[in-house]
Protein backbone atom coordinates (compact mmCIF):
# COMPACT_ATOMS: atom_id res chain seq x y z
CA UNK A 1 0.00 0.00 0.00
CA UNK A 2 3.06 2.21 0.86
CA UNK A 3 4.35 2.21 -3.08
CA UNK A 4 1.44 3.80 -4.91
CA UNK A 5 1.48 6.28 -2.31
CA UNK A 6 5.06 7.03 -3.10
CA UNK A 7 4.74 7.49 -6.21
CA UNK A 8 1.69 9.57 -6.59
CA UNK A 9 3.56 11.71 -4.00
CA UNK A 10 6.94 11.63 -6.48
CA UNK A 11 4.48 12.22 -9.93
CA UNK A 12 2.65 15.51 -7.82
CA UNK A 13 5.80 16.71 -6.60
CA UNK A 14 7.64 16.87 -10.19
CA UNK A 15 4.26 18.13 -11.81
CA UNK A 16 4.69 20.99 -9.08
CA UNK A 17 8.27 21.63 -9.92
CA UNK A 18 7.27 22.13 -13.46
CA UNK A 19 4.59 24.31 -13.24
CA UNK A 20 7.14 26.47 -11.06
CA UNK A 21 9.40 26.80 -13.81
CA UNK A 22 7.05 27.30 -16.14
CA UNK A 23 5.54 30.39 -13.71
CA UNK A 24 9.20 32.03 -13.69
CA UNK A 25 10.05 31.23 -17.13
CA UNK A 26 11.88 34.30 -18.33
CA UNK A 27 10.06 36.49 -20.98
CA UNK A 28 13.21 36.78 -22.88
CA UNK A 29 13.54 32.62 -22.95
CA UNK A 30 9.92 33.24 -24.60
CA UNK A 31 10.85 36.14 -27.01
CA UNK A 32 13.59 34.15 -28.35
CA UNK A 33 12.12 31.32 -29.73
CA UNK A 34 8.65 33.51 -31.15
CA UNK A 35 10.92 36.45 -32.70
CA UNK A 36 12.22 34.32 -35.84
CA UNK A 37 9.04 32.92 -36.78
CA UNK A 38 7.00 36.89 -36.55
CA UNK A 39 5.95 38.13 -39.72
CA UNK A 40 7.27 41.34 -39.24
CA UNK A 41 10.61 43.05 -37.79
CA UNK A 42 10.60 43.39 -33.99
CA UNK A 43 12.63 44.58 -31.47
CA UNK A 44 11.92 44.81 -28.00
CA UNK A 45 14.44 47.18 -25.26
CA UNK A 46 14.07 46.39 -21.74
CA UNK A 47 12.33 43.49 -21.59
CA UNK A 48 11.80 41.78 -18.08
CA UNK A 49 9.53 39.77 -15.89
CA UNK A 50 8.01 36.27 -16.85
CA UNK A 51 5.58 35.04 -19.40
CA UNK A 52 2.55 35.63 -17.18
CA UNK A 53 3.80 39.05 -15.67
CA UNK A 54 6.33 41.33 -17.48
CA UNK A 55 6.92 44.76 -19.34
CA UNK A 56 9.04 45.82 -22.17
CA UNK A 57 10.16 49.41 -22.23
CA UNK A 58 9.99 50.04 -25.85
CA UNK A 59 8.97 48.05 -28.88
CA UNK A 60 9.87 48.66 -32.45
CA UNK A 61 8.20 47.18 -35.17
CA UNK A 62 9.82 47.52 -39.16
CA UNK A 63 11.87 50.35 -37.15
CA UNK A 64 8.96 52.23 -36.04
CA UNK A 65 8.79 53.37 -32.33
CA UNK A 66 5.55 51.75 -31.01
CA UNK A 67 6.32 52.41 -26.94
CA UNK A 68 6.04 50.11 -24.11
CA UNK A 69 3.81 47.38 -23.18
CA UNK A 70 3.05 45.79 -19.72
CA UNK A 71 1.03 42.65 -19.48
CA UNK A 72 -0.40 40.33 -16.49
CA UNK A 73 -1.97 37.15 -16.79
CA UNK A 74 -5.61 36.63 -16.28
CA UNK A 75 -6.33 32.78 -14.78
CA UNK A 76 -10.01 33.32 -15.73
CA UNK A 77 -9.19 33.37 -19.47
CA UNK A 78 -8.09 29.26 -19.05
CA UNK A 79 -11.59 28.70 -18.11
CA UNK A 80 -13.13 29.55 -21.55
CA UNK A 81 -10.08 27.74 -23.31
CA UNK A 82 -8.11 30.82 -23.94
CA UNK A 83 -4.73 32.79 -22.63
CA UNK A 84 -5.78 35.76 -21.01
CA UNK A 85 -3.45 39.31 -20.33
CA UNK A 86 -4.38 42.52 -19.14
CA UNK A 87 -2.56 44.60 -21.86
CA UNK A 88 -1.12 48.44 -21.16
CA UNK A 89 0.17 50.20 -24.22
CA UNK A 90 2.54 53.31 -23.60
CA UNK A 91 3.24 55.18 -26.71
CA UNK A 92 4.64 58.22 -26.22
CA UNK A 93 2.49 60.84 -25.23
CA UNK A 94 -1.19 58.28 -24.94
CA UNK A 95 -2.21 54.87 -23.18
CA UNK A 96 -3.87 52.63 -24.29
CA UNK A 97 -5.46 49.65 -21.89
CA UNK A 98 -7.25 46.41 -23.19
CA UNK A 99 -8.18 42.87 -21.86
CA UNK A 100 -6.53 40.26 -24.69
CA UNK A 101 -7.64 36.68 -25.05
CA UNK A 102 -5.99 33.73 -27.38
CA UNK A 103 -7.25 31.07 -28.52
CA UNK A 104 -6.75 28.70 -31.39
CA UNK A 105 -6.77 30.77 -34.11
CA UNK A 106 -8.80 33.76 -32.99
CA UNK A 107 -7.68 36.62 -31.14
CA UNK A 108 -10.49 38.79 -29.09
CA UNK A 109 -9.70 42.16 -27.92
CA UNK A 110 -11.76 43.71 -25.16
CA UNK A 111 -12.19 46.77 -23.29
CA UNK A 112 -10.06 48.07 -25.61
CA UNK A 113 -10.14 52.02 -24.02
CA UNK A 114 -7.01 54.87 -24.48
CA UNK A 115 -5.66 58.12 -25.96
CA UNK A 116 -3.45 58.34 -28.46
CA UNK A 117 -1.85 62.07 -29.61
CA UNK A 118 -2.48 62.33 -33.55
CA UNK A 119 0.36 64.01 -33.95
CA UNK A 120 2.58 61.47 -32.42
CA UNK A 121 1.49 58.77 -34.06
CA UNK A 122 1.95 60.99 -37.41
CA UNK A 123 5.48 61.52 -36.51
CA UNK A 124 6.21 57.92 -35.82
CA UNK A 125 4.70 56.49 -38.21
CA UNK A 126 6.04 58.75 -40.94
CA UNK A 127 2.81 60.15 -42.22
CA UNK A 128 3.38 62.42 -45.00
CA UNK A 129 1.44 65.15 -43.47
CA UNK A 130 1.11 67.11 -39.71
CA UNK A 131 -2.22 66.28 -37.80
CA UNK A 132 -3.06 67.35 -34.33
CA UNK A 133 -5.97 66.91 -31.83
CA UNK A 134 -6.45 63.09 -29.89
CA UNK A 135 -7.55 59.69 -30.57
CA UNK A 136 -10.07 58.29 -28.58
CA UNK A 137 -10.71 54.51 -28.40
CA UNK A 138 -13.74 52.87 -26.70
CA UNK A 139 -14.20 49.12 -28.56
CA UNK A 140 -15.74 46.84 -26.13
CA UNK A 141 -15.64 43.95 -28.57
CA UNK A 142 -12.81 42.67 -31.59
CA UNK A 143 -12.05 39.17 -32.79
CA UNK A 144 -9.72 38.39 -35.52
CA UNK A 145 -9.84 35.31 -37.13
CA UNK A 146 -6.52 33.41 -38.53
CA UNK A 147 -5.30 37.10 -38.68
CA UNK A 148 -7.05 37.32 -41.87
CA UNK A 149 -10.54 38.51 -41.32
CA UNK A 150 -12.42 40.05 -38.80
CA UNK A 151 -15.53 38.08 -37.34
CA UNK A 152 -17.11 40.71 -34.70
CA UNK A 153 -16.44 44.53 -34.02
CA UNK A 154 -18.34 47.21 -31.95
CA UNK A 155 -17.20 50.59 -30.59
CA UNK A 156 -16.72 54.06 -31.32
CA UNK A 157 -13.68 56.00 -32.30
CA UNK A 158 -13.14 59.77 -31.84
CA UNK A 159 -10.51 62.22 -33.69
CA UNK A 160 -11.17 64.55 -30.62
CA UNK A 161 -9.91 68.21 -32.03
CA UNK A 162 -9.20 66.79 -35.55
CA UNK A 163 -6.40 68.82 -37.75
CA UNK A 164 -4.32 68.30 -40.48
CA UNK A 165 -2.23 69.11 -43.33
CA UNK A 166 0.98 71.05 -44.96
CA UNK A 167 2.45 73.16 -44.12
CA UNK A 168 0.47 73.51 -40.92
CA UNK A 169 -2.31 71.23 -39.78
CA UNK A 170 -5.88 72.94 -40.78
CA UNK A 171 -8.91 72.46 -37.85
CA UNK A 172 -11.49 69.89 -38.83
CA UNK A 173 -13.46 69.61 -35.57
CA UNK A 174 -14.36 66.45 -34.26
CA UNK A 175 -14.40 63.79 -36.23
CA UNK A 176 -16.24 59.84 -35.51
CA UNK A 177 -15.91 56.26 -36.86
CA UNK A 178 -18.49 53.45 -35.29
CA UNK A 179 -17.60 49.75 -35.97
CA UNK A 180 -19.47 47.25 -37.07
CA UNK A 181 -18.31 44.05 -38.97
CA UNK A 182 -19.60 42.58 -42.36
CA UNK A 183 -18.08 39.55 -44.35
CA UNK A 184 -14.54 39.45 -42.80
CA UNK A 185 -14.24 42.98 -42.74
CA UNK A 186 -14.43 45.72 -39.70
CA UNK A 187 -16.95 48.29 -40.98
CA UNK A 188 -15.95 51.93 -39.71
CA UNK A 189 -19.07 54.95 -39.85
CA UNK A 190 -17.74 57.90 -40.54
CA UNK A 191 -19.05 61.42 -39.18
CA UNK A 192 -18.86 64.68 -38.49
CA UNK A 193 -20.08 66.47 -35.53
CA UNK A 194 -20.73 69.89 -36.82
CA UNK A 195 -17.26 71.39 -37.38
CA UNK A 196 -14.90 72.95 -40.22
CA UNK A 197 -14.94 69.54 -42.20
CA UNK A 198 -18.52 68.19 -43.40
CA UNK A 199 -18.31 64.45 -43.21
CA UNK A 200 -20.35 61.28 -44.47
CA UNK A 201 -18.93 58.08 -45.55
CA UNK A 202 -17.95 54.81 -44.97
CA UNK A 203 -14.59 52.75 -44.60
CA UNK A 204 -13.77 48.76 -44.09
CA UNK A 205 -10.41 47.08 -43.11
CA UNK A 206 -8.66 43.86 -42.10
CA UNK A 207 -5.78 42.67 -41.69
CA UNK A 208 -3.01 42.50 -43.93
CA UNK A 209 -5.20 44.70 -46.05
CA UNK A 210 -5.59 48.40 -47.39
CA UNK A 211 -8.34 50.28 -45.57
CA UNK A 212 -10.84 51.25 -48.10
CA UNK A 213 -12.75 55.14 -48.28
CA UNK A 214 -15.55 56.00 -49.56
CA UNK A 215 -16.80 59.49 -48.20
CA UNK A 216 -18.36 62.64 -49.06
CA UNK A 217 -16.47 65.67 -48.09
CA UNK A 218 -17.17 69.58 -47.55
CA UNK A 219 -15.66 72.41 -45.95
CA UNK A 220 -18.13 74.14 -43.96
CA UNK A 221 -18.56 78.21 -44.28
CA UNK A 222 -16.41 78.60 -40.89
CA UNK A 223 -13.68 76.56 -42.22
CA UNK A 224 -10.52 78.24 -43.15
CA UNK A 225 -9.96 79.29 -46.24
CA UNK A 226 -7.19 76.20 -47.26
CA UNK A 227 -9.71 73.38 -46.53
CA UNK A 228 -11.80 74.16 -49.09
CA UNK A 229 -8.70 74.54 -51.76
CA UNK A 230 -7.11 71.32 -50.46
CA UNK A 231 -10.46 69.17 -50.67
CA UNK A 232 -10.89 70.83 -54.22
CA UNK A 233 -7.68 68.38 -55.31
CA UNK A 234 -9.64 65.58 -54.91
CA UNK A 235 -12.45 66.55 -56.26
CA UNK A 236 -15.20 68.85 -57.89
CA UNK A 237 -17.98 69.10 -55.55
CA UNK A 238 -21.67 68.51 -56.62
CA UNK A 239 -24.54 71.09 -56.50
CA UNK A 240 -25.05 70.69 -52.67
CA UNK A 241 -21.15 71.38 -52.25
CA UNK A 242 -20.20 67.57 -51.42
CA UNK A 243 -16.96 65.93 -52.62
CA UNK A 244 -16.98 62.16 -53.12
CA UNK A 245 -13.62 60.85 -52.16
CA UNK A 246 -12.61 57.06 -52.42
CA UNK A 247 -8.90 55.61 -51.65
CA UNK A 248 -7.14 53.04 -50.34
CA UNK A 249 -5.12 54.08 -47.44
CA UNK A 250 -2.10 51.63 -46.59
Amino acid sequence: MKAPGIKLTLWLSLAVYLLALLWQLPASVVWQRVAPSLPAEVELTGLSGTLWRGQVARMTVDRVDQGGLHWDWRPAGLLTGNIGLDLLWLPRNGQVAAKLLLGPGRIRLQDVRGELDAATMAELNRAPFILAGSWLLDVPHLDLVDMDHVSAAEGRLVWQGAAGGLPQPLALGNLTASLGHNDGWMTLDLQDQGGPLGLQGNARWRPGQAMYLDTRLQARPDAEPGLAGGLQMLGQPDTQGWIHWRAQLQ
